[in-house]
């Protein structure tokens, strides 16, 4: 039942003060910050029972295929609930980008820095990234697929901009002492049109 606020609360139970009561509701950020943490709890227990049961290969391929049609899924939500149209240029394509970011991977989880670099191309620069931390203490670095770019893949074929090319698989550049900060090239819409021609 909502509480004053509107927020979801237990209703009072019989013989418990309403102190007690009213310490059940969660603020907007502690209640999402709940709710990220739990998905992506399930997310590393899903894949640890497909490698489990299956071998990382399936697991891997599995985490991809997934990952992809998330994105979409959660982008076209987004795009939805934030009322906005498909973004049309690289430039507004970003500014959607790092929105879904601060929504669903925001930091201290992800701290990202994304810059245009023409009108097909952006950079993003990982700094920070929680599946490179989550692989790195789970101790599957070795053999786990990255799946952040078939993500971002869902999310950009849900904006009718894909990516040029296929996400690449590749093991976790951090993990490899390198940098994570691709180059992306989108096929914008006259492109994507022509393409499906």
């Amino acid at each position: 039942m909502p509480n004053r606020a509107g927020r979801f609360c237990f209703p009072p139970v019989e013989g418990v003060s309403e102190d007690v009561s009213s310490a059940l509701v969660l603020s907007d950020d502690k209640e999402k910050e709940l709710l990220r943490n739990c998905w992506y709890s399930h997310d590393a227990r899903w894949y640890r029972a497909v490698a489990e049961e299956y071998g990382v290969e399936a697991a891997n391929r599995l985490n991809r295929k997934v990952c992809r049609a998330l994105g979409k899924a959660e982008m076209h939500r987004l795009v939805r609930a934030l009322g906005i149209a498909a973004p049309t240029t690289v430039q507004e394509l970003v500014q959607v980008i790092e929105a879904a970011f601060r929504f669903f991977a925001p930091p201290p989880l992800t701290q990202l820095q994304i810059r245009v670099v023409d009108d097909h191309t952006y950079e993003a620069w990982l700094k920070r990234c929680f599946i490179h931390d989550n692989i790195r203490k789970a101790g599957i670095a070795s053999f786990y697929i990255c799946a952040a770019y078939d993500r971002v893949q869902g999310w950009h074929e849900a904006l009718g901009l894909p990516l040029a090319e296929e996400p690449p698989t590749l093991h976790c550049p951090k993990i490899q002492g390198q940098e994570c900060r691709p180059m992306l090239r989108v096929r914008l819409p006259e492109e994507v049109q022509s393409h499906e021609l």
